[in-house]
Formats: structure tokens, sequence, C-alpha cells
């Protein structure tokens, strides 16, 4: 907290007022976001380093359209960034206490250098943090502004951009910040340092041929600087065209264009009309499976790690499981339902606040063997379940509107107990996974972890579902209704634990984000389900009144 003060002091010294001026989006980036850096333990491109700080600064990966490499670029170069407004500010209690207009999302850093109100606020918090005290909500939110105000200085000065290979055989020791000494001959750091300045002032003067050449000398030089280590360039450059090519975001495109011909296939029943549908949707699943081997490529593990990964991984499960059943039936519902929670899985993911950026494991998701057939089986069994759940709604929109879909009725209710019966298997399968992968990492099979305890409740309320439906408890409505609270214990185990309890031995998968979009679920399935009981309810007591009548 103090150096955020130093740097605040020397800034203000320092940087004259400026008209405020976009990054350049007339450069080739190429060789500046493929830089490799050392940050937080993993080699990776300069680009995936700028989308990190983006995300952390502005809440986005891409800044109202630039790319993370310009505005970083941008922020090293000109000292008109402190009047962009680029900080992201969302909490409203804090904008009410210092005086921001609650309209607006992102302020400048100027506007919150001058708040004093805020000031007031920081010289609390950097106090509370000195005595170890926890944070109020507010002043969390107080804290992350000054991360984020702490980021941008740090970058502007350059000791933030740790793109320099040390000297020795290995680097254990870190990468070197591009405004340090570094211990090579003197020719050699000049001629770096050059080709670094002389890159900054063609962002300046805005000339992109400039730009392109120093940056292109600058990679070259700094890449070559110690043949002794081994940097993964093959890994670097996969991972620019992984950020570049934006997989998820094709594979979303593809199965809305899926979901919405296949509304069309339910009037115009020609084969051209299904096959196109089916198509997209088999393009959105590629395109998912294509994102997901990326990532494993580049990261060297299964990407199921963090909440990003596990719901695009959902997604994709979901796909798959539609893609299947819609091949053996071909009924379009399937592919239907299937498509419209893929889109939906996968833009939640790109739009509610998780962390998307590959990033290295804890030790205990080291076990490779374990992590993935504990893992990848128990996303899978949320995948089969969120896949009911949506079948689901189709049966008690058909109550709701009325009988006359008997036959389709029965058939649907058929499917969603077939498919509740593929999910329960995968989820007894990874829960006794896990136990076992718990053996080996914690020396004990089970602990009643929250975790573990809720993948057990989950579990035994699926099977409690199955075990009515068969003993007769339960018939098609009362299943329906089930397949969706059921899907509420999923929503516990998969989201609740990490981000609303936040405690035990899983606390690698912990965050914070994404509560009012769970609670405006949890209450529109509520109130949809009232309605459809209500409907239910009256339509059986006029068909018992008209059996009594006869």
């Amino acid at each position: 907290m103090k150096r955020f003060f130093l740097l605040s002091i020397v800034w203000l010294s320092l940087v004259p007022a400026l008209q405020a001026i976009e990054p350049p989006s007339n450069f080739n980036y190429e060789h500046l976001r493929s830089l490799p850096i050392l940050d937080d333990g993993r080699y990776k491109p300069l680009d995936s380093y700028a989308g990190k700080m983006m995300d952390l600064i502005t809440g986005r990966w891409k800044f109202h359209g630039h790319e993370p490499s310009a505005m970083l670029a941008f922020i090293l170069a000109d000292p008109a960034w402190t009047q962009i407004e680029m900080i992201r500010i969302d909490y409203h209690p804090l904008k009410q206490e210092i005086g921001l207009d609650l309209s607006r999302h992102y302020y400048s850093y100027e506007e919150l250098q001058a708040n004093a109100p805020l000031s007031g606020w920081m010289s609390r918090v950097q106090q509370k943090s000195m005595s170890g005290l926890a944070f109020t909500k507010i002043e969390s939110a107080v804290a992350k502004i000054m991360n984020q105000m702490n980021d941008l200085l740090e970058l502007e000065s350059g000791s933030a951009l740790t793109i320099v290979p040390p000297p020795g055989e290995n680097d254990d020791d870190g990468w070197l910040a591009i405004n340090e000494s570094w211990g090579y001959p003197e020719e050699t750091e000049t001629k770096i340092k050059a080709a670094y300045e002389s890159m900054l002032e063609a962002v300046r003067t805005e000339n992109a041929e400039d730009f392109e050449t120093h940056s292109a000398t600058l990679k070259h030089l700094l890449t070559n600087l110690n043949p002794k280590l081994s940097i993964p360039f093959e890994n670097i450059d996969m991972e620019v065209f992984y950020n570049q090519f934006r997989p998820f975001m094709k594979a979303w495109i593809c199965c809305l264009l899926a979901f919405l011909i296949f509304l069309l296939s339910f009037h115009i029943t020609r084969p051209v009309v299904y096959w196109t549908a089916f198509a997209f949707m088999l393009a959105g699943f590629t395109l998912s499976a294509y994102g997901l081997l990326l990532r494993a490529l580049i990261a060297g593990w299964v990407p199921v790690t963090n909440m990003y990964e596990s719901m695009v991984f959902v997604g994709w499960g979901i796909l798959g499981f539609a893609l299947v059943f819609e091949g053996l039936y071909r009924r379009r519902w399937f592919a239907a339902v299937g498509s419209a929670l893929g889109v939906g899985m996968l833009i939640l993911a790109d739009f509610l606040p998780f962390d998307s950026n590959i990033e290295p494991l804890v030790p205990v998701l080291r076990s490779n063997y374990w992590l993935i057939l504990h893992v990848l089986t128990i996303t899978l069994s949320y995948s089969a379940f969120a896949l009911a759940m949506g079948l689901a709604h189709i049966n008690l929109a058909l109550y709701f509107f009325g009988r006359q879909w008997k036959d389709l009725l029965n058939d649907m209710s058929l499917f969603v107990y077939w498919i509740l019966q593929v999910g329960t298997v995968f989820l007894a399968a990874g829960t006794i996974l896990g136990g076992v992968w718990a053996a080996e990492s914690w020396g004990r099979f089970w602990g009643w972890d929250p975790k573990e305890t809720w993948a057990l409740i989950c579990f035994l309320g699926y099977m409690a579902i199955l075990h009515a439906r068969r003993s007769g408890w339960l018939r098609d409505f009362g299943t329906a209704v089930c397949s969706i609270f059921g899907f509420w214990l999923v929503l516990m185990t998969w989201y609740g634990v990490n981000f609303v309890l936040g405690t035990g031995l899983h606390s690698y998968g912990f965050g914070s984000g994404g509560e009012p979009f769970v609670i405006a679920y949890l209450i529109g399935e509520t109130l949809f389900v009232i309605a459809v009981f209500i409907k239910y309810n009256s339509m059986n007591q006029i068909a018992s009144e008209e059996s009594g009548a006869g």
C-alpha cells in the first residue's frame, strides 16, 4: 500500500494534463503480443498478460474493442491514459459514499485520484490492512480500486513488464522488468532499451511502420537474449492464436444459429432445414472441443480447474449429450434444448465475472490422472442434469398450454427420466473417484469437506428422484418439477460451495461474483413452477368435475 502512494506522488509531479486519446487502431501488434513473459510462474505471451491486466482493471479482455496489447502499448507510451475512463467500479454503496455518478461504470485515474472522499477511504483501508483486520464489503471495494490504480501505475513505469530473461541458466529468480538493470553486456542492454523506447515513440507519433519495425526488433533481441533457457515458443504462439481465434465465441454463435433454425424446423419440416441446424450445432460442439483442446495443450492439463473452464466444459457436455440423443431419436427437442443451453453456458462463461486466464495449478490438482477421471466425470454429470432440466421445462410448458400433446408429453417424460439416469451414473462414478483422489492427495477417502458433503447430497437427491419415479410416487409432472429443483443441488455443489460458502479443502476453486444472476435464476424458476402448478391443478379439477358430471 505504501508503494501505491509513493507511485501516486511521483506520477502527480511528472505527468502534465493532456487530452485523452485512444490507442492507434491501425498498428500490427503481432510481434508485441507474441513476446514471451514469465508471469505468475507460467510462460505466456504478452497478449495474455495484457489481457489479464485489462480484465482486472476494466472488467473486459477487450476494452471498447481495443485488443489488450494495444491498450498496454498505449499505457506504456502516453501519459494521456490517465484521462481515459477505464477503471471499472460496480459497487453502488461505495459510489454513493464517494460521490461518483451511479449511471457510469468506468472512471479515469485522474478523476479517482482527485476524489477526496476516496482518498480518505484509501487511508483507512491501508491502516486496516497493516493491522491485519478483515475488510467490510465497502473496504474490499476500495482495496480493489487501489489495486487497479496501482496496476496502472506499475504498467506505465514498466516495473510490471517482466519480459527480460535472467542471465543465468534457469529462471528460478524470476524474469526482469524492462526498466531494471539486468546484468547483460552494456551494448546488448543498450540495443534492447533503444528498441523499446523507439517502439513507444512510434506509439506516441502514431507511426505504424516504425512500430512494426521496432516491436519486431525488440522481440528478436529478447527471444535470443539467453538461449540457455527453454522457453516454449510453440506454446506461446499457440496461446496467441487461441486468444485471437476466440473459439468459444464462435461456438456460441453457431449454437445460437442452430437453435433458431431448429425452432424454424418445427414449422418447415423440410430435411434441409433440420440438417442445416444440426450442422451448425455440430460446428458449435466441435469449436468448443477445439477450444478446450487448445487450453489443454497450452496449460498442460485438462481445462476444468476454475469456474470459467468448468462452465465451458458443462456447455460442451450439454451439446454432446444432446447430439447423442438427437442422433438416436431425431426428435428436434434434444437439439433445440441442447443448443439453447449450450449458448447460455458459453455466454455466461464470457460475461460473468469469472477469471478466464490460464494460470498455474495448485499442487493438489497436479495429479492429472485423477483430475481427468474425477473432475471430468463429475462435470459431465452436471451437463446431463442441465439437459434434463431443460427438457423438463418443455414438459411443464406443455402442461401449462394444454394436454393435446399427450404423446409428446409421454415421450419427453421418458427422455427426462433416461437423462437423469445417465447423469446419476456419472455423478456416482465421479464422487467415488473423488474419494480415491482424496485418499491420494490428502490421505483419507472421505472427510465431510463441504464439497464432498454437497456432492453426496446431490447424488442422494437424484437417487431419491429416480427411486420415486420408479416406485410410482412421482409421475410425469412431478418428475419434471423435481428435475428443475434437483438442479439446484447441482448449483449448490458446483457454484454455492465455491462462491457462497467459501470453506473447505477445495480452496483452489473459491471465488466471488455472479450472485445476482443465480438469485434471479432461482426466483424465476420458482415463479415458473408455481405458475405451471396452479394451471396444472386447475386443469385437474376441471377434468375431475367433467368426469363426475359424466
